[in-house]
């Protein structure tokens, strides 16, 4: 155990040397004066950082103790393994998904970096394989960098550079075992960026939000043939679409079940929306609301009961310690906000959150991976139960630490981003464990 915690001693390093500068508080629209500073500060900050960092492969888990995972602050979170930016194909990194081969139940992080995305076999979260890279289309480099799947097939958009869709065979991973370089299947150059994309899988549409299309709103392409992508609507009502998130609904407003509903986050727009998205050529807004002293309401996601939905807002003032925002979704015509929770939390930034059972994982920059209680949403408390810091040396706000956290992999192994310093595969235990 001793020897691991040494491991990860250069890891550590490469946090701290991230913290040394601190990015401006922005948003990430890079059209804007202030996503040009942010992209130009994160290039700064974050590349060197794949230059530190040792792998630490475990044989058994670095165990929480006393607040520590070595020398990682935590609780209720074990360490399982970590694979530096350098083991991962080098550049920076933003966003990431996950895909599980239905032939051999082999599991897989797609990781998106800013110039390619790494192919990483996490079937054995303690000895997590590194398969290769597939560089980006005419190896262009960008800060954001965002991938998701439907069916056996990878999607990958970047931003602020001609870059199109990437479309990626993953049966193509099945039985590698020395590192590659891989080459798209397809590219769609019906867009040159995109900002984020979301895939509904049981309708086999693809949703692109802050692309040039659709005036940055969000555009929608049938993949049904998953090689060629087929514009099917563009909303483009607001001044942006940040991110969506859609679903085929079952919730409590029986009205709506069945119908294809999109979560709409509108970043600078300051509004959360929720439509109704089952006719391409009619889009119906359902609701559209927002919270006291919006100010770049960034992503959010349903409690498993789909009664409320927990929003952040990335560029609203933590002083107070990092705020989440909670609205009533139980009609979906008339959602309404709830409340803020910001707990006894740092000043650190929230960024994306999922749902699993009664927790919400959300991966908050330095404050690293938090894991909250969903059971009280109904009166906006989210207490923290757990959490896995990737930046020991501030819980300040800024834009270094964890873009993206996925709680999807099996036996509760949740898979944190570090940008610009690499992948860990971690395990919440007690209270922080899915219930």
């Amino acid at each position: 155990m001793l020897r691991g915690v040494r491991r990860i001693t250069l890891a550590a390093t490469a946090v701290l040397l991230l913290a040394l500068a601190g990015p401006p508080a922005t948003a990430h629209d890079p059209d804007t004066a202030e996503g040009k500073a942010e992209q130009a500060e994160m290039l700064r900050i974050y590349e060197p950082a794949w230059r530190s960092g040792t792998p630490l492969v475990a044989a058994a888990p670095v165990t929480c103790v006393n607040g520590k995972a070595g020398t990682y602050p935590c609780k209720n979170v074990d360490l399982l393994s970590f694979l530096p930016q350098s083991s991962l194909g080098g550049g920076g990194s933003s966003s990431m998904w996950y895909w599980t081969d239905t032939r051999d139940s082999n599991e897989y992080i797609l990781y998106c970096r800013s110039n390619g995305v790494s192919f990483v076999n996490v079937t054995d979260p303690s000895n997590p394989r590194y398969l290769g890279n597939l560089p980006s289309s005419n190896g262009v480099s960008s800060s954001w960098c965002d991938v998701r799947t439907y069916k056996n097939y990878a999607y990958i958009g970047k931003d602020s550079v001609s870059h199109g869709i990437q479309v990626f065979n993953l049966n193509k991973l099945q039985g590698v075992t020395t590192t590659q370089t891989f080459t798209a299947d397809a590219r769609f150059t019906g867009l040159t960026n995109s900002h984020t994309l979301q895939i509904n899988q049981a309708t086999g549409f693809l949703y692109v939000s802050g692309a040039n299309t659709c005036s940055k709103g969000l555009t929608i392409y049938d993949i049904k043939t998953p090689l060629t992508l087929k514009q099917a609507a563009c909303y483009s009502r607001e001044v942006y679409s940040h991110e969506s998130i859609v679903v085929n609904y079952a919730g409590p407003d029986t009205r709506y079940t069945g119908r294809e509903i999109a979560f709409n986050y509108t970043g600078q727009g300051k509004r959360f929306q929720i439509l109704d998205v089952t006719n391409k050529s009619n889009i119906v807004v359902l609701s559209s609301v927002t919270h006291p002293g919006a100010s770049f309401i960034h992503q959010g996601f349903a409690t498993s009961d789909y009664k409320h939905m927990i929003v952040n807002d990335e560029t609203i003032s933590t002083a107070g310690g990092s705020p989440d925002f909670v609205y009533n979704i139980e009609k979906l015509d008339a959602a309404r906000f709830v409340g803020k929770d910001v707990g006894t939390r740092g000043t650190f930034v929230n960024h994306n959150g999922y749902t699993v059972g009664n927790r919400h994982f959300q991966a908050s920059y330095r404050g690293g991976l938090r894991i909250l209680d969903t059971t009280n949403a109904a009166l906006a408390s989210l207490p923290e139960v757990g959490y896995f810091d990737v930046d020991p040396s501030s819980n300040a706000s800024g834009y270094s630490g964890s873009w993206m956290a996925l709680p999807y992999l099996k036996n509760g192994v949740v898979a944190v981003q570090s940008i610009g310093v690499g992948l860990f595969l971690v395990r919440p235990t007690g209270a922080a464990a899915v219930s």
